[in-house]
């Protein structure tokens, strides 16, 4: 945080919270409107995966995934959009992933949870355009992130790479321009909308490169 601000200029906060307890998130929102005076952009891109068959599931799995990656993510838009309403604008860019299209086998919660969050994004664009408040959801494909580091070292990394067309891993600064152009006045009469950012693998089927 602090290399960040020596580098931008800017005025950073950094907060330590779970967002999948009320209290927490609750708390961390009073805290940036007492610093910040107003809450512009919210990207709810905190997200945990456990992976195991559907069948050996168990509650207490599906609980944490779920409360992170779709029950948080509704609490914090909420909380925050309380405070773009008042300001009578907002921008809510939510993180969304492949499986809020597709099911991907030994993710069953992340893939409810994701297909949730998709849905949520929608109704949420449409209650709160009224407030002048845009919600979008960028969709990821496989990028390369300490979560996704395991997908890389197996049997894993040759399909993904065969069935992206761009052949490679998409890095974090891939998802940045969309991500701006979300977050900024440029996207002010679009809402309710997924972008998937990833090499072109909901783009068609099984890709296999020329020799």
């Amino acid at each position: 945080a602090e290399r960040i601000a020596d580098e931008t200029g800017r005025k950073i906060l950094p907060i330590q919270a779970d967002v999948g307890n009320l209290s927490e998130i609750d708390a961390l929102v009073a805290k940036t409107v007492e610093t910040f005076g107003r809450i512009d952009i919210l990207v709810n891109n905190a997200g945990v995966n456990i992976r195991n068959p559907a069948m050996e599931f168990t509650e207490a799995d599906w609980d944490f995934v779920t409360d992170v990656n779709l029950k948080g993510a509704f609490f914090l838009a909420k909380a925050c959009g309380n405070v773009m309403k008042e300001q009578k604008s907002g921008k809510v860019i939510n993180t969304l992933s492949l499986t809020s299209a597709i099911g991907l086998p030994t993710s069953v919660a992340y893939t409810a949870a994701k297909g949730g969050l998709l849905q949520l994004t929608k109704l949420l664009a449409v209650e709160w355009a009224e407030y002048n408040i845009q919600v979008n959801g960028i969709a990821p494909g496989f990028i390369r992130t300490e979560m996704t580091a395991p997908a890389r070292e197996d049997s894993r990394n040759e399909w993904i790479l065969n069935r992206t067309p761009a052949y490679r891993w998409g890095e974090p600064e891939d998802l940045a321009g969309l991500t701006i152009f979300f977050a900024s006045n440029a996207s002010d009469f679009v809402t309710g909308q997924m972008v998937f950012v990833d090499g072109g693998f909901m783009a068609g089927s099984d890709w296999r490169r020329r020799a």
